[in-house]
């Protein structure tokens, strides 16, 4: 029998430590490699090396981006984690909340992650701050994200 609260407590707490010193790599512990990505602004697809990616380019754009968890609740192989993304963009903070809906295997790997949020409020608060501009274009972060093909690979 799978002890699903365990195994929810174990990846609310991975996914809180990955967040406090973020890394493309901070989640490898419990990624699974056909791991599916469902994101605002950011391309959705399978793996981990999409994950490095999308991630490289949001650290490229907000640098000092932290996540704080502000609730979770889990139900068998289902976890919804309510979060709060800080960051300093174009000289001033930034912040928003989101909803992050966690799918995991028995043996606690992240099989699915789709994350829901209003990707307008920070969208448009970053087209007030010229500042953040380039660092935004460059990133290739969402909307346009055609655009890439003009880009370098993320790092």
């Amino acid at each position: 029998m799978t002890d699903w609260p365990e195994i929810h407590e174990n990846v609310v707490r991975q996914f809180r430590i990955a967040w406090e010193k973020p890394d493309p790599h901070a989640w490898d512990g419990f990624l699974d490699d056909s791991v599916r990505f469902v994101q605002p602004m950011l391309r959705d697809g399978v793996g981990p090396a999409l994950w490095w990616e999308e991630f490289a380019r949001t650290q490229a754009l907000l640098p000092d981006l932290r996540v704080e968890v502000l609730r979770w609740a889990g139900a068998e192989e289902n976890v919804f984690v309510h979060i709060r993304f800080v960051a300093t963009a174009g000289g001033r903070p930034l912040s928003w909340e989101a909803v992050d809906l966690l799918k995991l295997s028995p043996e606690g790997r992240l099989l699915f992650r789709e994350s829901f949020f209003d990707s307008v409020p920070p969208a448009a608060a970053l087209a007030r701050r010229p500042r953040a501009w380039l660092r935004w274009w460059r990133s290739g972060i969402g909307p346009f994200l055609g655009r890439r093909r003009f880009l370098p690979p993320a790092p």
